[in-house]
């Protein structure tokens, strides 16, 4: 799909009201104030066109327009330029400038700025990137359950509770864990997916029922929540200030979106598929109408996965400069 300058042109402006006011943007406001040398009949035709294009969409025949989903992907990847105050560049300096101080001290102060800066939530989160695993150890509870332990290098135990059905299943269980203790000992968590696939066919050739070790076993211990730690929100009470989360049930799904790590899973992963190199907004994260913009900071030992939370609506350009910025400094300290 290829706009037009003029197309262009009133995207932006469509998606720059929006953000202002939360109301739809008519084609009166916009021959008005914007494009008073085009007739409104010209600015409706375009309208129309953006429409069908499905970058604009209507809340009401009689409304203005809202850009839609991919109106704002496409703002994002084609229009937005990212922008920082002077004053917030200054107080950010301030806080990386700091001797003697942490990283995670300096990530904390600076997602407390973003919070008073967007009036958004700012979730932290990390990968570690050296811890391996130690140990591999099964507990059995009883006849029907057992316990299968993971210790990892940086004191870590994960515990994981299997279902068994019948014998068959517990002999499967103490082969997998032999396994899991000859090849993955010592593996980076970070470097198990690369390992999976060996494991996976010693264990297709040892035990009597593969799809209930690759089900039950593998899935359940391996999963990438593993290596990464607890997400820390800041800025809970900032997201009744906006608009689209008055309403106490849309309010109720975000917090548990806050606190469903597999979204922060997909966050990390769609980072990790980037590259780490570019700031990422991602608008299917289950919720009607809430983008996440997120970035990745890679230390010695653990990845940094900052995000900002809030409508499909945020200051996108006031975001990504944030992140931006915070990106670039803190990439200097390492």
């Amino acid at each position: 799909m290829e706009l037009t300058k003029r197309q262009i042109e009133l995207l932006k402006i469509i998606v720059d009201e929006y953000t202002l006011t939360v109301q739809p943007v008519p084609s009166k406001l916009i021959c008005e104030k914007y494009m008073k040398d085009l007739s409104p009949q010209t600015i409706r035709n375009e309208l129309f066109k953006l429409e069908n294009y499905g970058l604009l969409e209507k809340t009401h025949t009689s409304s203005g327009r809202i850009p839609s989903s991919s109106g704002y992907k496409f703002y994002e990847e084609n229009i937005l330029k990212p922008l920082i105050t002077n004053d917030v560049r200054n107080k950010l300096l301030t806080i990386f400038n700091q001797r003697n101080v942490s990283i995670d001290m300096i990530i904390d102060e600076s997602a407390s700025l973003i919070e008073e800066v967007l009036k958004l939530p700012t979730v932290i989160h990390s990968t570690n990137n050296d811890t391996t695993l130690k140990r591999f150890d099964l507990i059995p509870l009883n006849e029907k359950i057992v316990i299968v332990i993971l210790v990892t290098s940086d004191g870590e135990i994960i515990k994981n509770k299997i279902k068994l059905e019948e014998q068959k299943q517990i002999e499967d269980v103490i082969i997998c864990v032999r396994i899991f203790n000859d090849r993955l000992v010592d593996t980076k968590l970070s470097e198990i997916s690369s390992k999976i696939q060996v494991v996976k066919e010693l264990i297709r050739h040892s035990v009597h029922q593969y799809e209930f070790c690759i089900q039950e076993i593998l899935t359940k211990i391996f999963s990438y929540d593993t290596a990464m730690k607890k997400p820390y929100v800041y800025g809970l009470k900032s997201l009744a200030t906006q608009p689209e989360f008055k309403d106490v049930e849309r309010l109720h799904q975000v917090l548990n979106m806050l606190e469903d790590s597999s979204v922060w899973k997909q966050i990390a992963y769609t980072q990790e598929q980037s590259g780490r190199k570019q700031i990422i907004f991602i608008n299917d994260v289950g919720v009607k109408d809430v983008t996440i913009a997120s970035t990745s900071i890679t230390t010695k030992d653990l990845t940094k996965h900052i995000s900002i939370v809030g409508p499909n609506r945020m200051n996108y350009a006031a975001v990504k400069g944030l992140l931006q910025f915070m990106k670039d400094e803190l990439e200097k300290m390492k």
